[in-house]
């Protein structure tokens, strides 16, 4: 089940607010989310327990080779989260989940987060880790459009054992430039049905994202005021970007 927590609520008189998504895999595989057999006969699972470790509590997403029996094909699969749109200014992105892996036959776990441009590695399992690890890397900076997180199971052209990934968790350090447009402003704020936006130059477009990067509204405007239904979003905080005569600006706003 995906949740998402806003952890420090925003204040108006600060840039910055942190926010988190979480999936801990108990309702299956969450929106988003996707698998690619790069080669051989197995994919990963939803599951509680694969070859010889089952230590993770619950549902957690799982690699078996040892299921794939001996003399199957070589095995390299890949576990994909969702992709979140970064393009408000995210920073400081911490990557955490739980791990645990039976290494046999020179297999491998590789961890990657796409940047934008392309897959970075951020570690590889190639040796035991059980019972499970709760892992935290720092990504740094992932402002871009298609950020993304990569599992990938390679158990080296061997009959090897299996690997397990839960409580997968992304926290993004939000930042915003509340001065990104000259003497643009929105009202009211909080907003309850409509959101009122004001610009000197035609304003080209704005999205509202929620604090996972997803885009919630996104509406081509073309003039120097519009207004915004917002009626249909969920209570909490959102980031309006707009831009407007080649510039771009990021503001926050609460829907009542």
């Amino acid at each position: 089940m995906k949740k998402i927590t806003l952890l420090l609520a925003f204040a108006f008189i600060g840039l910055t607010a942190v926010a988190q998504v979480s999936e801990d895999f108990e309702a299956g595989v969450p929106d988003g989310w996707t698998t690619v057999v790069n080669a051989g006969p197995c994919d990963w699972f939803i599951g509680t327990g694969a070859g010889g470790v089952s230590d993770l509590t619950g549902n957690a997403m799982w690699f078996d080779d040892d299921a794939c029996g001996s003399g199957a094909d070589a095995s390299n699969a890949s576990l994909l989260s969702a992709v979140y749109d970064l393009t408000f200014n995210a920073s400081a992105v911490t990557l955490g989940y739980d791990v645990v892996y039976d290494e046999l036959g020179g297999s491998t776990l590789l961890v990657e987060y796409y940047d934008g441009a392309e897959w970075v590695e951020v570690t590889t399992y190639s040796a035991d880790v059980d019972p499970f690890v709760t892992e935290s890397f720092d990504l740094g900076s992932l402002t871009n459009a298609d950020a993304q997180v990569r599992f990938t199971y390679d158990d080296n052209a061997a009959w090897a054992w299996s690997a397990g990934i839960d409580n997968f968790t992304l926290d993004f350090t939000l930042s915003t430039d509340e001065n990104g447009i000259s003497n643009f402003n929105m009202y009211p704020n909080p907003a309850t049905e409509v959101l009122n936006v004001n610009a000197p130059a035609a304003i080209q477009e704005v999205k509202v994202f929620n604090l996972a990067g997803q885009v919630v509204l996104q509406q081509e405007i073309g003039a120097t005021s519009s207004q915004l239904d917002v009626a249909r979003l969920q209570t909490g905080a959102y980031l309006l970007q707009v831009t407007a005569d080649g510039q771009t600006g990021t503001y926050k706003f609460v829907k009542q």
